[in-house]
């Protein structure tokens, strides 16, 4: 299928590089746009809805979605090197962490070598706390602990 680089497109992903560690709704994309100065003929909602399936497939927007009845989030991707790893995502905070190559390399392997399963390693994301997010959960904790 034949992709088109278009204005609102290059706004679209200029918009997602600048905010990196940031996953975000269709709304939030929209809103954020208008608010940025930055950004002058800022796509609108349903143009950005078209946009970002398209954007997904070609592997330069991660689709995250925490289940029935929830909005899905949107983040830009690191390059082309993401789909070499598998990626790390904080229920926390947000933010997308990227596994090293060799640790998404032994995790597929065990998984083959035990189960005879083959990991797609660069559509793969793993759901969890970051250390930050984990530090501030246990040091929230740590009054109510009873030792």
């Amino acid at each position: 299928m034949a992709t088109y680089n278009t204005q609102q497109k290059k706004e679209l992903m200029d918009f997602l590089k600048k905010h990196p560690e940031h996953a975000y709704t269709i709304d939030d994309i929209a809103d954020g746009m208008k608010a940025d100065p930055e950004f002058t003929n800022p796509p609108g909602k349903s143009t950005i809805y078209r946009l970002m399936p398209g954007l997904a497939e070609e592997n330069l927007v991660k689709c995250f979605s925490a289940g029935r009845g929830t909005k899905a989030t949107y983040q830009i991707m690191g390059g082309e090197s993401c789909h070499f790893h598998i990626h790390l995502k904080c229920t926390g905070c947000g933010r997308l962490l990227h596994m090293s190559d060799e640790a998404s390399r032994a995790i597929s392997g065990n998984l083959l070598d035990t189960s005879g399963f083959r990991l797609d390693v660069g559509r793969t994301t793993l759901f969890g706390l970051c250390r930050s997010c984990t530090e501030n959960a246990e040091n929230g904790r740590k009054g109510n602990l009873t030792i």
